[in-house]
């Protein structure tokens, strides 16, 4: 008789080892078929030779995913169990999913220090894996990280291994205008890593996240996957505020501002007179956006005598520039 068996899914493709049988009495011939398609149809295999040694049998079939085994009995109370199929499931890379850069407190640094309000917090900037190679200019767009005192630049990433494997990780970075990656560190079993935030001058930056399955698998099978983060804007270097002298004309006053910033675009301007509330004012084209503004201050009712106007300009990395005119 002849019995043909379930079709067995590897998962992936596997390379196909041996075939062993415990055989009790009579004859076996074993045969073998594979293919990538759940059930057997015309793209699959043939049916190999015949197998009849149960403990030495290498597969013939070609790598797939799918195997399914016939056996063929002869001779009197043929009967054969445990049938064992060896195979080493192809494997996989692993997929690096995203990149995340934001600034963090130092490690020591002081807690006691009030938080910041939400309009002056770290900015992050994360990038996800979208399948292309190089980062793009249409993708997300660049944003500013701040090093304020006592913080460290923390890189972190997202990874997996659809195979379960585990994962070293090595994290590289250069300048926007370099052409070579630089080295951070190598072999690394975390997903992040703290940078001191002295070592990267005001610029643009990209980071790279190379993971390997390494440590789970022969060198000569083991997959790599790499990831480039978007443009990191590291700004540290607070917007240049300078003040025309004040116009005053009567109770009216007027005070022009020019504010600039070499790195990140700014987004704010506030003032205070004689050390009252800040008060926000929008740039003269009616949007705050640009590496370079002009503003105006236009105050009514200004009370005689001396007064003391103080300007704060931030950019999008939260660095103020302050500049101070004298109202007499």
């Amino acid at each position: 008789g002849t019995y043909e068996s379930p079709v067995h899914d590897a998962g992936t493709v596997a390379r196909w080892g041996r075939i062993s049988w415990r055989q009790r009495g009579g004859n076996a011939a074993f045969q073998t078929r594979t293919g990538n398609s759940i059930r057997p149809d015309p793209t699959w295999s043939d049916w190999s030779a015949e197998n009849r040694d149960s403990k030495n049998s290498s597969i013939q079939s070609p790598n797939a995913r799918y195997i399914q085994w016939r056996a063929e009995l002869s001779g009197p109370a043929a009967a054969v169990e445990n049938v064992t199929i060896a195979y080493l499931p192809q494997n996989n890379p692993p997929v690096v999913r995203s990149i995340s850069v934001q600034t963090v407190p130092a490690s020591g640094a002081s807690q006691s220090q009030p938080k910041p309000a939400s309009s002056t917090s770290a900015y992050t900037v994360t990038v996800t894996d979208t399948g292309e190679s190089a980062p793009s200019s249409s993708g997300t767009p660049t944003q500013s990280v701040s090093r304020n005192q006592g913080s460290q630049l923390q890189v972190s990433w997202q990874a997996d291994d659809p195979d379960g494997d585990r994962l070293a990780y090595s994290l590289w970075f250069r300048g926007e205008d370099e052409q070579a990656w630089k080295l951070i560190r190598m072999n690394m079993f975390e997903n992040a890593f703290l940078i001191d935030a002295d070592v990267l001058a005001d610029g643009r930056y990209y980071f790279r996240v190379i993971a390997t399955d390494r440590p789970s698998n022969p060198v000569s099978q083991s997959r790599d996957a790499e990831l480039v983060s978007s443009p990191v804007s590291i700004d540290n270097t607070p917007p240049m505020v300078t003040l025309s002298p004040a116009r005053r004309s009567g109770a009216h006053v007027e005070v022009d501002i020019d504010a600039v910033d070499a790195t990140s675009p700014l987004r704010r301007c506030e003032y205070s007179v004689d050390a009252g509330p800040w008060t926000p004012i929008e740039a003269v084209d009616g949007v705050t956006d640009s590496l370079r503004e002009q503003f105006r201050i236009v105050l009514e009712n200004m009370r005689p005598g001396e007064h003391l106007i103080v300007v704060r300009v931030y950019d999008t990395a939260n660095n103020a520039g302050l500049a101070k005119v004298v109202v007499r």
